[in-house]
Protein backbone atom coordinates (compact mmCIF):
# COMPACT_ATOMS: atom_id res chain seq x y z
CA UNK A 1 0.00 0.00 0.00
CA UNK A 2 2.55 2.58 0.95
CA UNK A 3 6.17 3.35 0.59
CA UNK A 4 9.15 4.18 3.22
CA UNK A 5 10.69 7.37 3.21
CA UNK A 6 13.76 5.82 4.33
CA UNK A 7 15.96 2.04 4.33
CA UNK A 8 16.15 2.03 8.27
CA UNK A 9 15.38 -0.93 9.93
CA UNK A 10 11.54 -1.92 10.63
CA UNK A 11 10.37 -0.87 14.16
CA UNK A 12 9.13 -3.65 16.34
CA UNK A 13 4.83 -3.85 16.28
CA UNK A 14 4.34 -1.68 19.38
CA UNK A 15 1.15 -0.31 20.02
CA UNK A 16 1.62 3.20 21.20
CA UNK A 17 0.89 7.14 21.06
CA UNK A 18 2.47 10.00 21.36
CA UNK A 19 2.17 13.41 21.39
CA UNK A 20 4.79 13.73 18.79
CA UNK A 21 2.90 11.70 16.07
CA UNK A 22 -0.27 14.05 16.17
CA UNK A 23 1.77 16.69 15.74
CA UNK A 24 4.47 14.99 12.55
CA UNK A 25 0.73 14.18 11.05
CA UNK A 26 -0.59 17.35 11.09
CA UNK A 27 2.44 18.56 9.26
CA UNK A 28 2.70 15.81 7.08
CA UNK A 29 -1.01 14.60 5.99
CA UNK A 30 -2.98 15.49 2.94
CA UNK A 31 -6.45 15.20 2.81
CA UNK A 32 -8.64 14.86 -0.07
CA UNK A 33 -12.03 15.27 -0.71
CA UNK A 34 -12.83 11.89 -2.79
CA UNK A 35 -16.99 12.37 -3.33
CA UNK A 36 -19.59 13.30 -1.03
CA UNK A 37 -19.15 12.04 2.05
CA UNK A 38 -15.96 10.70 1.64
CA UNK A 39 -12.08 11.69 2.08
CA UNK A 40 -8.51 10.40 2.42
CA UNK A 41 -6.19 11.37 4.63
CA UNK A 42 -2.28 10.11 3.43
CA UNK A 43 0.96 10.63 4.48
CA UNK A 44 4.08 9.05 6.21
CA UNK A 45 3.39 7.30 9.69
CA UNK A 46 4.66 9.12 12.37
CA UNK A 47 6.76 6.01 14.03
CA UNK A 48 7.63 3.89 11.19
CA UNK A 49 7.70 6.51 8.23
CA UNK A 50 5.89 4.02 5.57
CA UNK A 51 3.28 6.20 4.06
CA UNK A 52 -0.53 5.24 4.77
CA UNK A 53 -3.59 5.81 3.06
CA UNK A 54 -6.73 6.15 5.34
CA UNK A 55 -10.31 6.52 4.63
CA UNK A 56 -12.55 9.33 6.35
CA UNK A 57 -16.00 9.21 6.05
CA UNK A 58 -16.99 12.67 6.29
CA UNK A 59 -21.06 12.31 6.70
CA UNK A 60 -23.51 11.04 8.89
CA UNK A 61 -27.01 9.50 7.49
CA UNK A 62 -30.12 10.89 9.01
CA UNK A 63 -31.85 7.73 7.30
CA UNK A 64 -30.86 4.49 5.69
CA UNK A 65 -33.81 3.42 2.87
CA UNK A 66 -33.12 0.95 0.41
CA UNK A 67 -35.62 2.10 -1.58
CA UNK A 68 -34.71 5.83 -1.13
CA UNK A 69 -32.09 8.15 -1.62
CA UNK A 70 -30.05 8.89 1.93
CA UNK A 71 -29.85 12.37 3.00
CA UNK A 72 -26.64 13.04 3.88
CA UNK A 73 -25.04 15.88 6.52
CA UNK A 74 -22.20 17.30 6.28
CA UNK A 75 -19.60 16.42 9.87
CA UNK A 76 -17.92 18.82 10.69
CA UNK A 77 -20.03 22.38 9.93
CA UNK A 78 -17.81 24.28 8.08
CA UNK A 79 -15.33 26.22 10.63
CA UNK A 80 -16.01 23.40 13.08
CA UNK A 81 -12.91 20.54 13.73
CA UNK A 82 -13.64 16.79 13.30
CA UNK A 83 -11.29 14.31 15.41
CA UNK A 84 -10.30 11.39 13.91
CA UNK A 85 -8.20 8.61 15.60
CA UNK A 86 -5.78 7.29 12.93
CA UNK A 87 -3.83 3.77 13.26
CA UNK A 88 -0.71 3.06 11.35
CA UNK A 89 -2.14 0.76 8.26
CA UNK A 90 1.31 -0.28 6.51
CA UNK A 91 1.86 -3.85 5.30
CA UNK A 92 5.53 -3.90 6.32
CA UNK A 93 6.05 -6.74 8.11
CA UNK A 94 7.17 -5.41 11.66
CA UNK A 95 8.54 -7.78 13.59
CA UNK A 96 5.96 -9.30 16.53
CA UNK A 97 3.09 -8.39 15.34
CA UNK A 98 0.24 -10.54 15.88
CA UNK A 99 -0.61 -12.04 12.63
CA UNK A 100 -4.62 -10.52 12.86
CA UNK A 101 -2.91 -7.15 12.94
CA UNK A 102 -1.71 -4.34 10.81
CA UNK A 103 0.65 -1.46 10.32
CA UNK A 104 3.43 -0.49 13.72
CA UNK A 105 0.83 -0.39 16.30
CA UNK A 106 1.25 3.50 16.25
CA UNK A 107 -2.20 5.64 16.76
CA UNK A 108 -2.48 8.89 17.27
CA UNK A 109 -5.51 11.70 16.57
CA UNK A 110 -5.74 14.76 14.07
CA UNK A 111 -7.99 17.19 14.07
CA UNK A 112 -9.94 18.05 10.69
CA UNK A 113 -10.99 21.52 9.77
CA UNK A 114 -13.29 21.66 7.55
CA UNK A 115 -13.03 25.41 5.68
Amino acid sequence: MGARRNAMPLEPYEEVSHPSFEEEAAKEFSFTQLGPGTAELRGPCPRCRTVIRVPVVTSTYKSFRLWRRSRAQQLPPPGEVHEEIVICTCEEDHPGRPADRIGCGAFWRLEITSA
